[in-house]
């Protein structure tokens, strides 16, 4: 189903094209001076029902953040090792994660799309898992998943709608949560 005044055929392209692939790190945690600040630090357990990673059970000092690899603001963020493999936020903020996580940061196109693309997406993705005691899609194979994308005005209008019906499902849970 689409848009009716968007006809183009959508593209054809692989994560790695549509944002920097990047995974997570761990700043050295026998160092007490990185941890315990105002700066989110993503885990896949951080990563729940909600869109948006508001509130780690980690955070980091601002010499802790800078250890870690950057990752942007609205950038995506994927599970991928682990028994939670497949889960996907979106980055609130600047942040930094884990190993487990790999995020994509777009270049060129809609942050908020490509969330909900990886969103769409995270079962057919979480089929490439390797078949070991650990499931893990390492970044290699991360950056070549192909995907369909459309043109930046249909990515715009489409994240636009799912966005505004993530809203009202979120308001819809806390009305749910308050009864």
């Amino acid at each position: 189903m689409r848009f009716p005044e968007f006809t183009e055929e959508w593209e054809t392209k692989k994560l790695g094209e549509i944002g920097e692939i990047v995974t997570g790190s761990t700043p050295p945690t026998n160092d007490e001076s990185y941890y315990g600040g105002e700066y989110l630090f993503v885990s896949p357990a951080d990563i729940q029902t909600n869109r948006y990673v508001n509130k780690s059970k980690t955070t980091l000092t601002l010499k802790g953040f800078r250890k870690g690899r950057k990752i942007k603001k609205g950038s995506s963020l994927f599970v991928c090792i682990g028994s939670t493999i497949g889960k996907v936020a979106q980055a609130p903020e600047d942040c930094v994660t884990n190993q487990q996580i790999n995020a994509i940061v777009s270049l060129e196109h809609n942050a908020d799309f490509v969330f909900s693309l990886l969103e769409f997406s995270s079962k057919k993705i979480k089929l490439l898992s390797a078949e070991q005691a650990v499931p893990i899609i390492n970044k290699t194979t991360f950056s070549n998943i192909q995907i369909n994308i459309p043109s930046l005005s249909e990515q715009a209008k489409i994240a636009s709608f799912l966005s505004i019906i993530d809203e009202r499902i979120q308001t819809q849970n806390k009305i749910i949560k308050e009864l």
